[in-house]
């Protein structure tokens, strides 16, 4: 299949009325998560090494707030809140108590860090994605909104972040 037609089946993913995901791209294409967020138009997404991973994640911590976005086997877990900063140690990113986010992230296995803008709903949308080697979102920060509106300061600071850090 021609990168044409794949950009065109995603075209079709954002202009449904079903909700727009990087699962759902990549189904539609057939593609990882990765390889189907590459087609995406250009100004909406950029790249990080994954060895940014703290970097990216203390800049995340210091937004106001941010929604948690981890899927798994169908299931969708969210957690909105000011994150909190952690401490590598026994193999994880150690994520320190004081927020309602806690656990220990596999940080070594991101190798990709996608600054993505994809509309969700019908709404602006950015986020954080953190890619695995084999081009599978491990797991995706959110830029927060309050009454259903981003966050102004945490959406300046996702821009900047990916001005800074990401590559096309």
């Amino acid at each position: 299949m021609t990168e044409k037609t794949m950009e065109e089946k995603v075209a079709a993913v954002l202009s449904s009325k079903a909700p727009a995901t990087l699962k759902t791209l990549a189904a539609a294409t057939g593609l990882t998560e990765l390889e189907a967020s590459k087609l995406l138009p250009a100004d909406s997404r950029a790249y990080a090494d994954g060895s940014k991973f703290d970097a990216v994640w203390s800049s995340a911590c210091a937004w106001p707030s941010a929604t948690f976005f981890l899927e798994h086997l169908g299931n969708v877990i969210e957690v909105s809140c000011k994150l909190a900063e952690g401490k590598h140690g026994m193999g994880y990113y150690n994520i320190f108590h004081g927020s309602p986010l806690g656990g220990h992230l596999k940080a070594d296995a991101v190798k990709t860090i996608g600054f993505i803008t994809l509309p969700f709903m019908g709404r602006e949308s950015h986020f954080l994605a953190f890619f695995n080697e084999e081009g599978e979102s491990m797991f995706q920060v959110y830029v927060g909104r309050e009454n259903h509106q981003l966050i102004p300061e945490a959406r300046d600071a996702f821009l900047a972040l990916k001005a800074e850090l990401g590559a096309a």
